[in-house]
């Protein structure tokens, strides 16, 4: 089936990768290259997370998983196998994640001072320059082109199938108001040996996460619904080294490498289905991730999949 992708983000090159896996004959069309996209900023690991709708987003992020594991360790790919410490100031309540195999409850002797609970999670790390570099590898290997150009109108989108992943772009492309900008601000610093990552978001204004990569910490952040100013703030990056150094202390002081700002899809549940061009055509949605991107690419993409298998039939 000849199928159009909209969007080289995280979600449209992950989407592009398993319809090409399933035989579709895909074209990806976007504004930008996946380098200048929000992907390319986003702390992007593989954690617990509350985005909607739940049934669906649980089955997304465990199939998520489950990729991920056959992807880490492959040469280039950027995908890394790390344990999470999520702390919270009082205990929190009991999570469907620690029903699965990835979570447990962080006993009393784990947690540090001034901390009443939380989750260890066998996650990963995805590195977003290589990562969203080797999925455009495999495309490029499966015949896969991308044409970068403005898209006005839905209907005038070439192919059998078209399937929208353009993120916040999709609040005028698919007339949808329910869309809003959640800006991130990140810094990257010299990583002075961590391998574990750590988070406390139990003040959701006052966010802070250590996140380490091969040649980094990724540290944050910030979660400001509606804001889209895209200059980096200096005192959020002051914020931010003050609130990290205080989480993992061997962070104080460390070579500030770059300061980094995106604006994340908001919606109040990520939209994954099936509608219909003026002129008939199937049109998938897959947008609205929040924060979750990377969490929910292959469960997602896989959904898509079978969406576009079922249309078919």
């Amino acid at each position: 089936m000849r199928t159009t992708v909209l969007g080289a983000g995280v979600t449209g090159l992950t989407t592009a990768t398993a319809l090409a896996d399933a035989g579709h004959d895909v074209t990806i069309v976007a504004r930008e290259t996946h380098e200048t996209t929000v992907s390319l900023v986003a702390a992007a690991v593989w954690t617990m997370t509350s985005a909607e709708p739940f049934e669906a987003t649980r089955r997304w992020a465990l199939a998520s998983h489950h990729r991920f594991a056959t992807i880490a360790g492959q040469a280039g790919a950027g995908v890394t196998r790390m344990l999470h410490r999520e702390l919270e100031r009082e205990p929190p309540a009991p999570s469907w994640w620690e029903g699965t195999p990835y979570v447990r409850r962080l006993t009393f002797d784990e947690l540090p001072d001034g901390y009443g609970g939380g989750f260890l999670i066998d996650g990963f790390v995805v590195e977003p320059p290589r990562y969203l570099a080797w999925l455009r590898s495999r495309l490029d290997e499966r015949g896969v082109t991308v044409e970068l150009g403005e898209v006005t109108d839905l209907a005038d989108v070439d192919g059998e199938l078209v399937v929208n992943c353009t993120g916040l772009g999709a609040a005028e492309l698919a007339a949808d108001d329910g869309l809003f900008p959640i800006r991130g601000q990140v810094v990257a610093v010299a990583n002075p040996g961590i391998d574990v990552s750590t988070s406390d978001e139990s003040d959701p204004s006052r966010i802070a996460y250590a996140y380490p990569r091969t040649d980094e910490v990724v540290l944050g952040g910030t979660r400001q619904i509606g804001a889209g100013d895209v200059e980096p703030d200096d005192a959020e990056t002051d914020r931010i080294l003050a609130d990290v150094a205080v989480l993992e202390p061997r962070l104080q002081g460390q070579e500030v490498f770059a300061v980094r700002v995106g604006l994340r899809p908001g919606r109040a549940e990520v939209r994954l289905e099936l509608d219909r061009l003026t002129d008939g055509r199937a049109l998938i949605h897959n947008y609205g991730h929040a924060g979750a991107g990377y969490i929910l690419s292959w469960g997602c993409a896989l959904d898509v999949v079978d969406l576009a298998g079922r249309h078919a039939e």
